[in-house]
């Protein structure tokens, strides 16, 4: 397994082989004794891809919603204050028949340096949960924002997700980044491909469900710092970070796959 403890704040969830799959339990959390992690090395197969080739290549690869799935809505803003930047509305996407869950599908999902993501929320919304379809490494180097709601962001792409050295985020509530193949409700899974019931997928995710020996990667070399009491959790096949992730009185959850 491809993994490196940093002090006490990387912790392995129970992990269940289940038909093909492995199903991580939520309920398998267990409280951290550090809520902040100033950096560690590990190591990785560089030749799975290169993280600064791919940063490169994000300035061409713009955040793109899939088409006839979630009909979530990309609006590129140049904001008054600071014309350098770009600032990218996320409106539209499905709900849960409960109204708390709000699904968003995406081709691509990517950031530079002077982008912005600004999820658009509401009171009502206490999860929003996003895929990555298209088959790319998602590599974020820019700042990721929830607005209007208290809502938990989830990412998910099974081909990896990089967080460069200028991510950072700015949300209210938790954040969990996953290279899985679909997180789990008490009545069904948000797939990370194909077609999804949203009406069903009601309440909080449960568990998180990966394909064996092809799960993706996670490198994190920003800024990873959360809201107090709220927590980060980062599961993938092979996990590196050489930035910082900080949750003070919450929770930190770094797993990787067998």
């Amino acid at each position: 397994m491809n993994y490196v403890p940093v002090d006490k704040i990387y912790q392995i969830l129970i992990a269940v082989p289940l038909t093909g799959l492995w199903v991580l339990d939520t309920a398998a959390l267990l409280p951290l004794n550090n809520s902040e992690n100033n950096g560690r090395v590990g190591i990785i197969p560089w030749q799975i891809f290169s993280a600064q080739r791919a940063l490169a290549q994000s300035s061409t690869q713009p955040i793109v919603p899939e088409a006839n799935s979630t009909n979530t809505v990309v609006t590129p803003v140049t904001p008054s204050n600071n014309s350098s930047q770009t600032r990218f509305d996320i409106t539209g996407g499905k709900r849960s028949e409960d109204n708390a869950n709000l699904f968003h599908s995406f081709t691509r999902f990517n950031l530079t340096e002077n982008q912005i993501v600004n999820f658009i929320s509401n009171p009502n919304i206490k999860n929003i949960l996003t895929r990555v379809t298209g088959g790319d490494v998602s590599v974020i180097n820019g700042l990721i924002q929830v607005t209007g709601g208290n809502s938990n962001l989830f990412i998910m792409n099974p081909a990896g997700v990089i967080l460069g050295p200028n991510a950072r985020l700015d949300v209210p509530a938790s954040f969990v980044v996953t290279t899985g193949s679909s997180i789990g409700f008490d009545s069904g899974w948000f797939n990370a491909t194909g077609e999804n019931n949203y009406d069903l997928l009601t309440g909080n995710p449960s568990s998180f469900s990966f394909p064996l020996g092809n799960s993706g990667v996670i490198i994190n070399a920003g800024e990873l710092s959360v809201e107090a009491g709220e927590s980060v959790t980062l599961l993938g096949g092979t996990i590196i970070s050489t930035g910082k992730i900080s949750a003070p009185g919450g929770e930190i959850t770094i797993s990787t796959l067998p």
